[in-house]
């Protein structure tokens, strides 16, 4: 045990960027799996600690630890092995293990929690640098340990750490990780659903029902709960994924059903990219619509959550990629409008859709498209590296086409009818959509555009352009719609 203890010591050490004090001879490969086991203990932990009930074990982080383990013993060897001393390779793994196991429970964690006070107090600025601290700290633990194997030659031991950064961290900027330890939001979602259907079977009805001029045809408190049986069903009809390349996966959104417009949107929505985009198989519909109650689960904010967290277990985290596309009337505040009269059903803001989206897995390929007005407020809460979003107007300007007497939105139309019967690249439909869109604007002398809005990257970009060669050729899908217009 003597030396399994000095080398979590020294893992601890190096942590606070001190040399560590132990004969690396004398640790061995037992000493190698007991940091291994100290770092699976933390993960637990923290996993516990950062998790909102229900809890459930996730297979996926498990292998996040094998493989971050992994990483960690090839950098030990790096520097082992630049250091002339390959016998020592499993004590340096064991020290950095260590170390990696006391810099995320005693730097990175802390860190971690006083960004997020900071962030809340109005700090985004201090909470941003101490997010890039935690993340950097490593480096300064890496250079620690190389410090320790090559203390007389500083240029070599500083390239010696930046190497061992670069094998054992830089690989987490594209491999999506897990905790071993996660809120089961399936679970959490449908005790939300439960908890819904409660409180407006309670009071919520009643209150509707007050109001002058609202007519609903259908039973309120048994379409509540009748959304579990609805959506399961829709899950269940999901075909298993093709192996051996990119899946598309398709959730469509028609957030308001006091118009048929969004409902015909989602509709042609599933049949283009089921056919175009070869999503046969991998598409759900969540729409309000009266006419569609028994068919379709409602356009709510839980069907959504419990929609994206089934899928993504369905699908190839790495490498599959999640379509989701949003259609309603949206808000100045950037609050997507979510209505079926009488339901009491929750707006969407920005916040909530970036919540919804962190499933486990991790989906790491994403295309968001928010067809609404005031739109572009979505971006920021949910634009990064691997994700496209695409939005049908600028967050302070309103967007055209919806109403009782539209079948398609203009910015659908544009983008799904005419763009993307056009083209198989998002971008590409991005732009002709958002010409087109300009060009109506201008016909019909419209005071303000709406300035449809894209955010992107190398990444997400690189992916769908390989994702879309493998797309076999197809005719294009004219737009028909589920329910005409009023005459």
């Amino acid at each position: 045990m003597g030396p399994i203890i000095g080398v979590i010591r020294d893992g601890v050490r190096v942590t606070f960027l001190q040399r560590p004090r132990g004969n690396p001879v004398l640790p061995a490969a037992d000493a190698f799996v007991a940091s291994l086991v100290l770092y699976l203990l933390v993960e637990l932990l923290l996993g516990w600690i950062q998790s909102e009930p229900p809890r459930m074990l996730v297979g996926w982080g498990f292998a996040t630890l094998l493989a971050d383990s992994s990483l960690t013993l090839l950098a030990a060897w790096l520097l082992a092995r630049l250091a002339v001393r390959p016998a020592i390779t499993w004590a340096v793994g064991a020290i950095a293990l260590a170390a990696t196991a006391a810099t995320k429970l005693l730097i990175q964690w802390p860190l971690h929690v006083a960004a997020i006070w900071l962030h809340t107090s109005g700090n985004a600025g201090a909470a941003l640098a101490l997010i890039w601290l935690s993340q950097l700290w490593w480096l300064l633990v890496m250079v620690a340990l190389a410090r320790w194997l090559l203390p007389a030659r500083l240029t070599m031991s500083l390239l010696a750490a930046a190497l061992a950064f670069a094998i054992s961290a830089l690989p987490w900027q594209w491999i999506p990780a897990a905790s071993p330890i996660m809120q089961d939001q399936s679970a959490a979602a449908r005790v939300s659903a439960a908890s819904e259907a409660d409180s407006i079977a309670g009071a919520g009805f009643e209150a509707a029902a007050e109001e002058p001029g609202i007519e609903f045809d259908f039973d309120p408190e048994q379409l509540m709960f009748d959304q579990p049986k609805l959506l399961g069903a829709a899950i269940d009809a999901l075909q298993p994924r093709t192996p051996g390349k990119a899946n598309l996966y398709v959730i469509a959104f028609a957030g308001d059903g006091s118009e048929n417009v969004f409902r015909n949107e989602v509709e042609y929505a599933a049949q283009l990219f089921a056919q175009r985009f070869n999503a046969r198989g991998h598409v759900l519909v969540l729409a309000n619509n009266p006419a569609s109650i028994e068919t379709r689960p409602l356009a709510t904010l839980t069907n959504l959550r419990i929609a994206l967290a089934e899928i993504a277990v369905q699908m190839d985290p790495a490498e599959d990629i999640l379509l989701l596309y949003l259609t309603s009337h949206g808000s100045a505040d950037h609050q997507l409008h979510v209505a079926l009269d009488p339901l009491p059903l929750n707006q969407i803001m920005p916040a909530d859709l970036a919540e919804a989206l962190q499933t486990t897995p991790s989906v790491r390929w994403k295309v968001i498209v928010v067809n609404a007005c005031y739109s572009g407020g979505f971006i920021d809460a949910l634009r990064d590296d691997s994700t496209l979003v695409i939005t049908a107007a600028r967050s302070d300007r309103t967007s055209f086409g919806c109403g009782a007497d539209s079948e398609i939105t203009w910015f659908g139309k544009a983008f799904l009818a005419d763009a993307l019967n056009e083209t198989t690249s998002f971008p590409d439909a991005f732009k002709r959509a958002s010409a087109l869109v300009g060009e109506w604007e201008a016909h019909e002398k419209e005071a303000q555009n709406s300035e449809p809005q894209i955010t992107s990257s190398r990444s997400i970009e690189g992916k769908l352009e390989k994702w879309r060669r493998t797309l076999p050729a197809s005719e294009p899908l004219p737009f028909s719609p589920t329910v005409t217009a009023k005459p």
